[in-house]
């Protein structure tokens, strides 16, 4: 899994909706503007928030860890087309096939067994002349995939209290910490009051 942050809105237009609700003053990310931020996240008051957007490169995660992405509905998702990605497998050079090139390994040697198996009878129906459209009904949700993802603070602050925690599906946890290694310090002062340690295991 790779996440790269491609754009994030300036954290002072955050401060500019803060001022106008609270009648603040002062130079940009100044100490009493910095108070106020860190004061309307404790309350719960950060609809300011949702003016700052990010948007991120995601590459190497799962179907069953996009269906998961899908349920924060107030974002957008960009994907991968499944249609695109088949023609690789249908023309693939078997002395160069490597399962860990399309698959998310799970380290659960029965669950990555039946992955490959879906692999390979996914492939077989494509070499069958299976359109793309039907063979991918037999993928595994193993199949890794990319997308780009835009989402605003606030959405993220939900995201990353649910997703970082030891009840998450274990992709989504990693995804929330790289999510995190990817911003910048400024923007952390919106998420440190929900930043779980991960959890290891499966």
């Amino acid at each position: 899994m790779k996440v790269k942050l491609l754009n994030a809105t300036p954290l002072k237009i955050a401060i500019e909706a803060i001022r106008r609700c609270y009648d603040s003053c002062g130079d940009d990310l100044g100490k009493k503007d910095l108070k106020l931020l860190k004061s309307i996240i404790k309350n719960g008051h950060t609809s300011t928030i949702e003016h700052i957007h990010f948007t991120f490169d995601i590459k190497g995660i799962s179907r069953a860890a996009l269906q998961e992405l899908a349920r924060h509905r107030i974002a957008s998702l960009s994907v991968e087309s499944t249609r695109y990605t088949l023609k690789k497998l249908k023309n693939i050079d078997i002395r160069e096939f490597r399962y860990e090139d399309y698959l998310v390994e799970t380290n659960n040697p029965i669950v990555d067994k039946y992955s490959r198996a879906s692999l390979d009878h996914t492939i077989s129906c494509l070499k069958d002349n299976v359109k793309n459209d039907l063979a991918k009904y037999a993928l595994p949700e193993s199949y890794k995939t990319s997308l780009i993802w835009s989402i605003n603070a606030r959405s993220l602050r939900n995201f990353l209290e649910l997703r970082s925690s030891s009840k998450a599906l274990w992709e989504l946890r990693e995804l929330s910490n790289e999510i995190i290694d990817s911003l910048p310090e400024e923007y952390l002062i919106l998420f440190k009051d929900i930043i779980k340690e991960e959890s290891n295991g499966i």
